[in-house]
């Protein structure tokens, strides 16, 4: 190693130190924000503090877990949904560089200096031993602290994708070094996917084409503008980007100029700025943004550390057009560095909210801000038209969707007459087929592992939607008392079935029940609790229900624990709250029975928006499979309605 080479190494770790233990305190952060350029109708507020925040990952429950250069992993909780985080727990205190973390299929993945990791369940319990439970899928990564702050990314294949980077300034990487490698999540089949990486830590896959881009940062010490970072596009294995051959776009170092590379450089697909330092990014694939949003990369500039004028300190948007070709790149927001060049913030990188908000991570200052648009020409849809109306059931009572586009449809039939209920299920061609009869009132639906669920006024009913095969898991007896109106399912992801029982007129016998996998029935909200007539049922997070009270029109939340539930007021007005629904944007939309509305709200406690209206009783509802659509069953007119919620 030369002398510019020890030089650098040695910089880069003492920045890597310095930025991994002093933080701003945030309220001095929210004092600057006003200095950041923010496009009209933008907004910018500090959303959490982590220490040393990097690479992000969001889960089902929408708890966002944080990597950093240290050796803690935190996750940050939104408990009431405001998008403020109300808890941050660190959950990982003992790992080498734990900048990378991914969530598959309810594991959070990390990614250390020299090894991959995963931990099962935290979105359930945040809780849990995780050292104790900590699984080693991988740990042959190179361990060397220079460019050891892995990122990874999770693929349209559902492979794990890792960045790693070389461990100089430039030099001739051996093994795995200067690559993204991928692997299975189990840690198997490990695979080199693109050559010449020399330091990337921002990945993600473009809509439409699931092609990989990733950021790459140029050579050091070779001038104040040279050589340009990169954004780069790997359509398929096996591509070389030109490390060390080529020090960032078509730039050399004069030490590399002679020698020849293994095979064909892939070209950067867009360029920036010389020491920008270009990290995390996200595709924008939310609907809260204005439309010429939509597909843009937002990246994270971390900002120049060696430049005499600094440079970066920013978010950028890459336009592509049509054809998913880079068309220009332009400021997003920007502001972190002043025209003084005084830099008070590094943006680090990017996350997309199920509302259509963005997450960026400031390991500078130690917070993730929330970039949030408003939306304030969101108003009332078009009311369904004969176009998207179904007719002739006998009294549809509750729909649901399936990923697959299959709904099944509740139909009570003649109310209070035993034996004539029904479960219809129609085809994503629009064909009905009966999938299970001789049921009393079945009303709320809800579907796991393959088997619909069913309240079907005094017990719980399982049908296979294969087979249509019928078995009653929850007999009348079950329930400490009769039951009087059971009205809604809702089921968790460990299988936990919940039901609602509305009672009476007056909500005598009201309650929610419990039905754990293993057939335990448990009452956790009886009658005296405040909720009059408990009917629709949310998951709202682990052991947190949200809760619409037929008898009053109110919203309720439920955080259900080993104590006495909480039983919390969110809002009111909805007449006879029947349904509720959230969609992959964070938008909640609750359906009122008796005033024939359906509500949209951008978050629970937000001020009720009627979405549409003229039904004669709107009752439990459903999200379409791709999300653009809401099914509403009006019982009394006997139709099934489609009205699209996103163009």
């Amino acid at each position: 190693m030369d002398t510019r080479q020890r030089l650098s190494s040695l910089i880069t770790t003492l920045l890597a130190t310095a930025s991994c233990t002093v933080w701003a305190d945030s309220n001095e952060v929210r004092a600057n924000l006003h200095k950041l350029h923010v496009p009209a109708g933008f907004s910018i507020e500090v959303y959490a503090d982590v220490p040393g925040a990097r690479q992000m990952a969001i889960g089902t429950n929408g708890n966002v877990y944080v990597g950093t250069r240290g050796n803690k992993v935190y996750a940050v909780v939104d408990k009431n949904k405001d998008h403020k985080a109300d808890q941050v727990v660190t959950i990982l205190d003992d790992l080498k560089v734990g900048n990378g973390v991914a969530m598959v299929d309810g594991h959070l993945y990390v990614a250390e200096q020299h090894r991959i990791t995963r931990y099962a369940a935290p979105d359930f319990d945040l809780t849990l031993p995780f050292k104790a439970m900590r699984e080693v899928i991988y740990d042959q990564l190179p361990d060397k602290a220079h460019h050891g702050w892995r990122y990874l990314a999770v693929g349209p294949d559902n492979k794990l994708y890792v960045t790693l980077g070389a461990p100089c300034n430039i030099c001739d990487p051996v093994g795995l070094e200067a690559s993204i490698i991928r692997m299975n999540p189990d840690g198997s089949q490990v695979e080199t996917f693109a050559k010449g990486v020399r330091n990337s830590v921002g990945m993600d896959f473009q809509p439409g084409s699931n092609t990989l881009f990733f950021s790459d940062n140029g050579v050091d010490l070779l001038g104040p503008d040279v050589p340009h970072d990169e954004l780069n596009a790997a359509p398929k294995a096996g591509l070389h980007f030109g490390f060390p051959y080529f020090a960032g776009g078509d730039a050399q170092d004069p030490n590399w100029k002679n020698k020849t590379p293994p095979m064909a450089v892939t070209a950067p697909v867009a360029e920036f700025q010389a020491h920008t330092a270009n990290l995390g990014f996200k595709f924008y694939t939310g609907k809260q943004f204005p439309a010429e949003y939509q597909g843009n990369a937002v990246i994270a500039q971390h900002g120049s550390w060696n430049r005499k004028t600094p440079v970066g300190y920013q978010l950028v948007r890459v336009i592509f057009d049509a054809q998913h070709q880079v068309k220009e790149t332009k400021p997003f927001i920007d502001g972190w560095l002043s025209a003084e060049g005084e830099v008070w913030g590094r943006p680090n990188d990017v996350l997309q909210l199920p509302d259509g908000s963005l997450l960026v991570s400031d390991d500078y200052n130690g917070v993730i801000y929330r970039i949030s648009y408003d939306a304030k020409t969101q108003g009332a849809m078009a009311p369904a038209t004969e176009a998207n109306t179904l007719h002739d059931f006998a009294m549809p009572e509750s729909v649901f969707a399936t990923p697959a586009g299959v709904r099944y449809v509740s139909e009570i039939g003649e109310f209070g007459k035993l034996g004539d209920g029904k479960i219809t299920r129609i085809a994503v061609d629009g064909s009905r087929t009966m999938l299970a009869e001789g049921l009393n009132d079945p009303k709320g639906i809800d579907m796991f592992d393959g088997q619909l669920y069913v309240a079907d006024i005094d017990r719980v009913v399982r049908i296979d939607t294969a087979s249509g095969v019928q078995s009653v898991i929850a007999a009348p007896k079950a329930f400490p008392k009769p039951p009087v109106f059971l009205n809604d399912i809702e089921i968790d992801g460990l299988g936990n079935v919940y039901v609602s029982d509305s009672g009476d007129d007056h909500g005598r016998g009201a309650g929610i029940f419990k039905i754990a996998p293993n057939g335990k029935l448990t009452q956790v909200l009886g009658a005296n609790a405040g909720i009059q007539r408990p009917n629709g049922l949310l998951m709202d997070g682990p052991d947190r229900l949200l809760v619409a009270d037929f008898g009053t029109g109110k919203l309720f939340s439920v955080q259900i624990g080993p104590k006495k539930p909480r039983v919390t007021l969110l809002n009111q007005g909805f007449g006879g709250a029947d349904g509720l629904v959230r969609d992959a944007h964070g938008m909640l939309y609750v359906s009122d029975w008796a005033g024939g509305n359906v509500w949209q709200l951008t978050e629970p406690k937000a001020t009720p928006q009627r979405l549409i209206q003229g039904y004669q009783s709107a009752a439990d509802i459903s999200l379409s499979a791709d999300g653009r659509a809401l099914f509403v069953p009006d019982m009394k007119a006997g139709t099934l309605h489609q009205t699209p919620i996103h163009e």
